[in-house]
């Protein structure tokens, strides 16, 4: 075989192409095989899961019907209330998908299909007992009790005999995927390899000495990129393992936060009735929090929104509940602009904003309502107050200026605002994440006066039902604009009546 040097180049050229090409489909299928293998792993963890779920809440629902008091029953209650909303939602995640849960959409195949038709009645079954378990409280009739907790019961065995079922489908699919990948993993290798081999037929002993030196060269340059494809395969398996590091401990945070929002059991039993709390965070942690605070003679309702979001935002919060649970339950104030001037001294000594750059603040908004007057407090550190009374809307500036960020002089206070109400009053406090949000044909944020407006038609509805037409008005603006969240969205809205 004759070849002029142009014509070996060019070939040469095709052919380390063509590997180079099948190197890169190899390398773009084995990311996609492990990201499936990740979500079938997760899969086949949550399904696992469920079958414990489902034994923990037989057992919840035994030590709830046993329960010797109130306060157990309560406690009991609570974490049966808990347990089903995991165990409900992980169902859904493992049937539809769900993106917090990292369960991607599965495609299940006909024999899960069947599975899942034939243990749904069960679950919910279990769910509708361990449901009338919950409401039936602790005088609830004992007969009736002992009923459901049967029902649960005889539901549980075949339950878990689906589940493990299903569990096991779950893991034949993600051999044979397994398989699979394995057979075009071989396949791909021995194209590879042939092409190598024509390559060293037909190009390389055909070469004259005079380009030996060149071909050294090129096999000096390939190992390179072997070195390097490895040293990159390490770095990305170390980037991988960083970031579920990271992810976990972000995941933790956020129990860690949401802990420290749960409301007190006797705000839990009727914050429906007196109050709704809309709260959406950008992230999995929110820089912008709620507290409520119920002491002996008033109900404390806060809004407040941090600097920033994410996990900066989300240490701030965590500083400000533990700073406003000292000032409110250790110290006693309980009148808001004291509330707001000690919340204000306290951030700015902690993080030390004298003696270093620190500049992190929080806007917010805070009442104090009264249980034996009709009198309800109000201060406001940048954030307004918006109330509405016989159908009309009142508005109530906060002060112009932010808790922490610098310290001001101490006869700067905080104003204390005072409203006496004779008929049936909501008030609504509300961090800048939802006014601020852009959406709707125009793509423009929905400011405070479009607010106000739904407000105003919302009012009078239940507290559930102002909470539900809240969110999906700001959802439909986001979609008719096709703009994401942009920030921590915190709306209250709590309902008085004239004692």
């Amino acid at each position: 075989m004759n070849l002029s040097i142009s014509n070996y180049s060019r070939i040469y050229i095709i052919a380390l192409s063509l590997i180079a090409l099948f190197t890169i489909i190899s390398q773009v299928f084995v990311q996609f095989h492990l990201q499936g293998q990740d979500s079938s792993s997760r899969i086949i963890n949550i399904s696992g899961r469920q079958r414990m779920l489902s034994q923990k809440i037989t057992k919840e629902a035994l030590l709830l019907t046993k329960a010797p008091d109130n306060k157990t029953f309560i406690q009991q209650q609570q974490i049966l209330k808990n347990d089903l909303t995991l165990w409900h939602r992980s169902h859904q995640g493992l049937k539809l998908g769900d993106a917090e849960l990292q369960l991607p959409k599965p495609q299940l195949d006909k024999i899960n299909q069947q599975y899942f038709t034939e243990i749904d009645p069960l679950k919910k079954e279990i769910e509708e007992a361990a449901q009338n378990l919950l409401k039936a409280g602790f005088g609830g009739s004992l007969s009736n009790k002992e009923k459901w907790l049967d029902k649960i019961l005889a539901c549980e065995k075949p339950f878990l005999k689906l589940m493990n079922q299903i569990t096991f489908r779950f893991e034949a699919i993600a051999k044979q995927q397994v398989g699979s990948f394995q057979r075009i993993e071989i396949i791909l290798m021995v194209v590879t390899l042939c092409l190598l081999l024509l390559e060293g037929l037909y190009i390389f002993r055909p070469t004259f000495k005079k380009i030996r030196e060149n071909i050294i060269l090129l096999q000096e340059n390939a190992e390179e990129i072997d070195a390097q494809n490895h040293m990159l395969n390490g770095v990305l398996a170390k980037m991988q393992k960083q970031n579920k590091n990271i992810t976990s401990s972000i995941n933790y945070a956020k129990t860690i936060q949401d802990a420290s929002l749960s409301l007190e059991p006797s705000v839990q039993s009727c914050i429906d009735e007196m109050a709704f709390i809309l709260f959406k965070p950008l992230q999995v942690v929110s820089g912008d929090f709620y507290y409520v605070a119920d002491t002996e003679k008033e109900t404390i309702f806060a809004a407040v929104d941090c600097q920033g979001h994410g996990i900066p935002g989300a240490f701030l919060s965590m500083i400000g509940v533990s700073i406003l649970n000292d000032v409110v339950k250790a110290k006693g104030i309980t009148k808001p602009g004291e509330i707001l001037d000690c919340l204000h001294q306290t951030v700015y000594k902690t993080l030390r904003q004298g003696a270093t750059s620190n500049r992190d603040s929080m806007d917010m908004a805070l009442i104090t309502v009264n249980k034996s007057s009709n009198e309800v407090l109000f201060a406001g550190a940048k954030n307004p107050l918006v109330y509405i009374t016989d159908n009309t809307s009142y508005e109530i500036k906060g002060d112009r200026r932010s808790i922490g960020g610098k310290l001001v002089s101490e006869q700067t206070r905080f104003k204390t605002h005072s409203i006496v109400i004779d008929k049936p009053t909501t008030f609504y406090i509300f961090s800048d994440g939802y006014i601020d949000q852009f959406g709707g044909t125009n793509k423009r944020k929905f400011l405070r006066h479009r607010l106000k407006n739904v407000l105003l038609t919302q009012h009078a509805n239940p507290l559930k039902q102002q909470k539900t037409e809240l969110d999906q008005t700001l959802q439909n603006w986001m979609e008719e604009g096709n703009e994401s969240q942009i920030d921590d969205i915190l709306l209250m809205g709590i309902k008085q009546h004239p004692v």
